[in-house]
Parts: structure tokens; sequence; C-alpha cells
């Protein structure tokens, strides 16, 4: 009977702990981290501010906590666009792979673009610093297969992929520094379409991609939707 009880509170707890962290996640889209203080996630989320802290003991472990769930999802939709770690990457060569990753990230960010830019730029606490450094890691790996199957299939000749993935993964998130700016303003489908193009052609010049003619794939890239 204890330990039905134990796994019952278990439960309760993880699941005010998830309600907490989506309350957080939801206000961080609206307005940045700034937005996401510990009043507002308790009002958010229909409890006191001292319930919050019987799951967070303060608004760093909190934050930390926002930003690897919101982070998480789209590291999880982009490696399913490359079909990372498993062995169905292996039915689209790796060029085309690089460039839905970059689509897929980059058109997820426009759409999100307050959440975007605080998951890649906004000044944050240490918590959301060291999970951003963990998400860059997580991207480079990412990339970094995707760099490998190219060496491997005999599209891409590079023995530094490890200096490689790294800076396209850095020129990336710093090139959405101005499309994802309030300045920027609301993007048509063709202004975000020309964004997506430029970063995609791009990261596979910088890859090495460059010899191979990429007009026949921008065409079937433009077809496709990204999630």
């Amino acid at each position: 009977m204890a330990y039905r009880s134990t796994e019952r509170t278990e439960r309760h707890r993880a699941a005010r702990s998830a309600a907490l962290i989506d309350a957080g996640l939801g206000l961080v889209a609206e307005g940045g981290f700034s937005a996401a203080t510990i009043a507002r996630v308790a009002d958010r989320a229909g409890v006191s501010t001292g319930t919050v802290y019987t799951y967070f003991p303060d608004k760093t472990a909190l934050t930390a906590a926002i930003f690897d769930r919101a982070a998480g999802i789209e590291l999880e939709v982009v490696r399913a666009a490359v079909a990372f770690g498993t062995d169905a990457r292996f039915e689209t060569p790796a060029d085309q792979r690089l460039d839905a990753l970059v689509r897929v990230f980059g058109a997820r960010a426009l759409r999100g673009r307050t959440l975007a830019m605080a998951l890649l730029f906004e000044a944050a606490d240490v918590g959301v610093e060291r999970e951003r450094l963990s998400f860059r890691r997580a991207y480079t790996e990412t990339v970094a297969e995707v760099l490998a199957d190219g060496v491997a299939e005999g599209t891409l000749s590079t023995d530094r992929i490890d200096l490689l993935a790294p800076a396209i993964v850095g020129a990336l998130g710093e090139a959405f520094i101005r499309p994802l700016s309030p300045a920027a303003g609301g993007r048509s489908e063709a202004d975000t379409s020309e964004v997506l193009d430029s970063l995609a052609g791009a990261c596979l010049r910088l890859a090495g991609f460059a010899s191979r003619e990429r007009s026949g794939l921008l065409s079937r890239s433009r077809e496709s939707r990204t999630p």
C-alpha cells in the first residue's frame, strides 16, 4: 500500500512539474524568458508562488527546465527530419539531409520568432546558458553525423568534421539574428522562402557540397513542406 501511495505521489509531482514548465514555456513563447517570472508562471498554472518553489528551488532551476523542454522539442523535430541515428538516414543523400536540417530549423524559428529569439540569443541566467551549450553540442553532433555520411558516400571530402560541424551550427545560429529581430517584422511566404534558400545554400557551401549542382535540390525542397 505504501508503495502504491508513493507511486501516485510521484506521478502527481511529475504532472504538476510538467504543468509548471508548460505554463512557463507559454510565457517565454509570448515574451521571452524575462516574462517567465515565478509569479507569472504560478498565475498561468493556477497555483501559488509557494507551490512553484516546492518543485523548483529558484528561478534559475525553473528557467533551465523551461529551456530544456522547449529546446528539446526543436531538437527532436530537426533530428527526425534527418533521421538522426537511424538506418533510414542512408535512404537520403547527405546534402539533401543538411538542406532539410537548415530548412526545418529555420522555418520553425521564423514561425515562432519570440521563442526562437529567447532560445538562441536572449541574455539569461546561468541555468539557461548551461542548457544552451548542451543543446549546441547536440546540434553539432547531429550535423557531424550528416557530414560523416557525406564523406562515406563520397559526396563530401573533409578530414575535419570536428571543426566543420560546430562552424555550421554557429553560423546557422548567428545568421538568424537579423531575420528574427523585431525590426524584421512579419515575413511573407516568399520572403521566408528566400531566407531559407539563402541559408541552406550557404550551409551546403560551407560544408563543402558546393561542387554539386543544387538547382534540382532547391526545387524539390520548395515543393516539400517543412514541419
